[in-house]
């Protein structure tokens, strides 16, 4: 098949999407299929394009294998909804105008949402292309926005019509878990929908990776329990909820949180630590890809926060959590709370309750062999998602959006 790839976000870009799309591809191209990937010039999470992309109008690359066309974006990393509206349009504006022109005759197109608004470019660029779209949603917009409180009123009616707009034209709607899918399907009966996991690549995060010294680089103590995040600090993670529960604990000197990465509330969350004197939380810069493994695999437990219940979301980092043995403690809502409360993988907290979250980190501290359980059976569960896994079953659903068959069932 010649499949494409409209995404806003991609290699050399660090981040949850880049990954998963850019793990797909590679996999699809092994398999013999022939993959175009239309994409904004590299700017996350900083908000500036790379530098080596810089004083170009567009790029094509090819990236082992990939044909790559990078097309311009307004970069911002701005927490303000005009901003990032101007980012999302511009980009949805450019890769229409430009990505279009030269992605060439596909049989069908992955268009990777949010942002929701790439339905825009990805519809006409379907037909331009006479391909069939899919469209791959990894958060639900704009019920995510609408529960983290970053739309209402207006806004909100706006984007669920551009919502119902997009998924009526699209041959397929994929979803990442059971439960996405069944909240689409209860408002869309007659939008085919399917499921493309996210996954991990279990070769590459592992529990044998676990070094001393890289928990002594990130200041944890040889007897202390390391709490860590790694990702971006955004607004849908809600990562206040860690700083104030590393208050609740901070005369515990057994429990060190290490928080990773960036994004745009980082420095308000450095200024709430200051604030409040935690000497038992520390800040580090984003690192790169290849040193994620070891660092994750070194923490004694994950955390995967967010900012209110979302149902049907399913945060990737989990499942990066999982592969390297590291019990993951995630916020009660999203579809990792059943992952976690069904295979005794780690333990859940309700949304912004720094308490409860404090009481989860303290259980699996003061509890060893809960703790040894918890990462055996986190392990198993990873090799469900491996990426190998994942991408026959994507084969066989764009295999099937091509022919216009009925959609294969796919297991969770």
């Amino acid at each position: 098949m010649r499949i494409g790839i409209l995404t806003q976000y991609f290699p050399p870009e660090m981040g949850a999407p880049q990954a998963r799309l850019y793990e797909l591809a590679v996999r699809l191209r092994d398999r013999g299929h022939k993959i175009t990937v239309v994409t904004a010039m590299p700017n996350y999470p900083t908000g500036k394009v790379f530098k080596e992309y810089r004083g170009r109008l567009f790029s094509i690359e090819d990236m082992n294998g990939l044909r790559v066309i990078r097309t311009p974006i307004y970069p911002s990393k701005s927490a303000n909804l005009i901003m990032r509206l101007v980012s999302y349009m511009s980009f949805v504006k450019s890769s229409l105008l430009m990505g279009t022109w030269w992605v060439g005759k596909l049989d069908v197109l992955i268009v990777e949402s949010p942002p929701l608004f790439l339905g825009l470019s990805g519809i006409p660029m379907s037909c331009w292309t006479r391909s069939r779209m899919v469209l791959m949603v990894s958060d639900i917009w704009p019920d995510v926005a609408v529960r983290v409180g970053m739309i209402s009123g207006k806004q909100a009616r706006i984007m669920e019509a551009l919502e119902a707009f997009v998924y009526r034209h699209s041959a397929c709607v994929a979803l990442t878990n059971p439960g996405a899918v069944d909240q689409v399907r209860s408002r869309f009966p007659d939008v085919p929908c399917n499921m493309i996991s996210n996954g991990v690549d279990t070769s590459f995060f592992r529990p044998d990776l676990r070094s001393q010294a890289i928990r002594r680089e990130f200041g944890v103590g040889p007897d202390q329990f390391a709490v860590g995040y790694c990702g971006l600090h955004g607004l849908f993670q809600g990562l206040e909820v860690v700083v104030a529960s590393a208050k609740c604990l901070r005369d515990d000197p057994g429990i060190r949180f290490v928080i990773i990465g960036d994004g745009p509330t980082k420095e308000a969350l450095m200024a709430q630590a200051r604030a409040g004197g935690l000497d038992n939380i520390a800040f580090y810069p984003r690192q790169p890809k290849e040193r994620m493994p070891a660092i994750l695999a070194s923490m004694d437990v994950s955390l995967v926060p967010l900012a209110d219940r979302l149902p049907g979301t399913m945060p990737s980092k989990a499942y990066e959590g999982l592969a390297a043995g590291v019990p993951i403690i995630v916020t009660s809502g999203c579809e990792a709370e059943q992952l976690v409360t069904q295979y005794q993988v780690g333990r859940q907290f309700p949304p912004g309750d720094a308490r409860a979250l404090a009481a989860a980190v303290t259980e699996l501290a003061s509890d060893p062999a809960l703790y040894e359980t918890m990462r055996a059976n986190a392990v198993r569960l990873a090799q469900r998602f491996d990426r190998n896994t994942i991408v026959q079953h994507t084969e066989r659903l764009l295999q099937a959006v091509c022919r216009k068959a009925e959609l294969p069932q796919v297991r969770w």
